[in-house]
C-alpha cells in the first residue's frame, strides 16, 4: 500500500466540489432560497416566512443574487486553479497550498448561506482541511509540462 498524498487528494475533492457548486450555483439563480431562514422564522399560509433578525441576508440571495454570484466566481476560480488552464501552470499561484486553502474556505462560507450549496460548501470545508494537513506535512506542488502534477 502507498502512501497518501494529501495534496492530490484534495485536488479530487476540489474538483468535485467544484464542479458541484457551479451546478448548484445556477439553480440557485431558479430558485432563491436563504438556507438559514428557519432561524427566528414563523410558519405561515405559504410556508416559512423568515424573521426579521435575517433580513439583509435574505436580501442577498432572494432580492439580489449576490451570493449565489459568489458561489459560482469562486468555484470557477477553484476549477481554473486545480485543472490548470496554460496561463497559470507553472506559477506560484498554482504552486501554492495556502491560497488553496483561504479560497476553499472562503468558498465554503459564502456556500453555507445559499440553500443549493450547503452540501458543496461542506466538502469545500473539508477541501481546506485535508490542503491544511498537506502544508503541515510539507508536500509541494510543482506542475512540469502539459499538467502532470508530482510532488517534491
Amino acid at each position: 500500500m502507498g502512501k497518501l498524498i494529501w495534496h492530490q487528494w484534495g485536488r479530487l475533492l476540489a474538483i468535485t466540489s467544484a464542479v458541484y457548486m457551479v451546478w448548484a450555483s445556477f439553480w440557485a439563480y431558479l430558485y432563491r432560497k436563504f438556507f438559514w431562514d428557519m432561524i427566528g422564522g414563523t410558519l405561515g399560509p405559504a410556508g416559512l416566512i423568515p424573521g426579521k433578525n435575517t433580513k439583509p441576508l435574505v436580501n442577498l440571495v432572494v432580492v439580489i443574487p449576490l451570493l449565489q454570484t459568489f458561489t459560482l466566481v469562486l468555484a470557477l476560480l477553484a476549477l481554473a486553479l486545480e485543472m490548470p488552464l496554460p496561463l497559470v501552470l507553472n506559477t506560484s499561484i498554482h504552486r501554492s497550498i495556502m491560497l488553496r486553502i483561504v479560497l476553499y474556505f472562503l468558498a465554503g462560507f459564502t456556500g453555507i448561506m445559499v440553500y443549493q450549496t450547503v452540501d458543496c460548501a461542506i466538502y469545500f470545508i473539508i477541501t481546506s482541511g485535508v490542503y491544511a494537513v498537506a502544508l503541515s506535512k510539507g508536500e509541494k506542488i510543482t506542475a512540469i509540462g502539459e499538467g502532470r502534477i508530482v510532488v517534491v
